[in-house]
């Protein structure tokens, strides 16, 4: 083989090696994870509808506070109806439910839905919702865990 083929050869598999830790960085980033994704998502080229559709409705059930602080921080928090001084911190995307009292985190709860492969935006609604409504049953339902050392 001729050494400028190999030089090719190998540069293309470098671009994509490299290409892929990027994308593997970005999927875990939360910069990425609560500004990024979400904004491609809802670009009509998209190509899963069903993410897009989510993403639209989250922004249409959520005030322009509630959305920007999903969008700056990853999260969003609301605030308990049952226990004054309480806020429940709904991650977007994977995670606990941090139960946070006081600026402190006394507990992560864990609800998923029965039906796998939801759009986080539908995810980050169904915690919300149930919150809102019902708050007793959500936490009835959850799985509670201790908080993390860290926290």
């Amino acid at each position: 083989m001729n050494a400028s083929v190999v030089l090719v050869f190998v540069s293309l598999i470098a671009i994509t090696v490299v290409g892929f830790k990027i994308m593997a960085l970005m999927s875990v980033s939360p910069f990425f994870r609560s500004r990024i994704w979400p904004w491609l998502r809802s670009r009509g080229w998209w190509p899963a509808p069903a993410e897009r559709a989510a993403e639209a409705l989250l922004r249409r059930l959520l005030t322009d506070p509630e959305y920007d602080t999903l969008s700056r921080n990853g999260f969003l928090d609301v605030p308990s109806q049952e226990y004054p001084g309480r806020v429940y911190r709904i991650p977007r995307g994977p995670g606990q439910v941090l139960v946070v009292e006081r600026g402190r985190v006394l507990e992560r709860l864990c609800v998923q839905p029965a039906t796998i492969g939801l759009p986080e935006a539908d995810i980050v609604l169904m915690h919300k919702l149930l919150l809102e409504s019902d708050e007793r049953s959500y936490l009835m339902t959850a799985n509670h865990f201790p908080r993390a050392i860290w926290y």
